[in-house]
């Protein structure tokens, strides 16, 4: 199509382009995620509903029990990242403690196994 009298075609493709932008910047992208977010939930309830199908009842879960990154994103957590970070170092040295220890213990059997036979 032709401008309006008065404003150039530079001047009415540039005021396009901006809105253009505009629209995917924010309509367009609102649209996608609503989708995204619309397809995942679809594909859950399928699983969800899938489990108990073929377990006769005894598999399953409920979707709104199950993680979500999107409400760990948005919400404070109770406690803080240090706090968890410790823990886990601390975890981490039990479990090699307990390692080490179960490694003595199953030597210690196989060397007296051997003493006496």
């Amino acid at each position: 199509s032709q401008a309006p009298r008065g404003v150039g075609a530079f001047l009415l493709s540039e005021s396009q382009h901006l809105a253009m932008e505009l629209y995917e910047s924010r309509v367009a992208s609102m649209q996608r995620y609503v989708a995204m977010c619309v397809m995942f939930h679809q594909m859950g309830m399928r699983v969800q509903s899938f489990f108990p199908k073929i377990s006769f009842g005894l598999w399953g879960y409920r979707m709104d029990r199950t993680h979500s990154i999107m409400r760990i994103a948005t919400t404070a957590s109770p406690v803080s990242g240090a706090d968890v970070r410790e823990r886990m170092v601390e975890l981490h040295l039990k479990f090699k403690i307990q390692k080490a220890v179960n490694l003595v213990g199953r030597r210690y059997r196989e060397w007296k196994y051997v003493k006496e036979h």
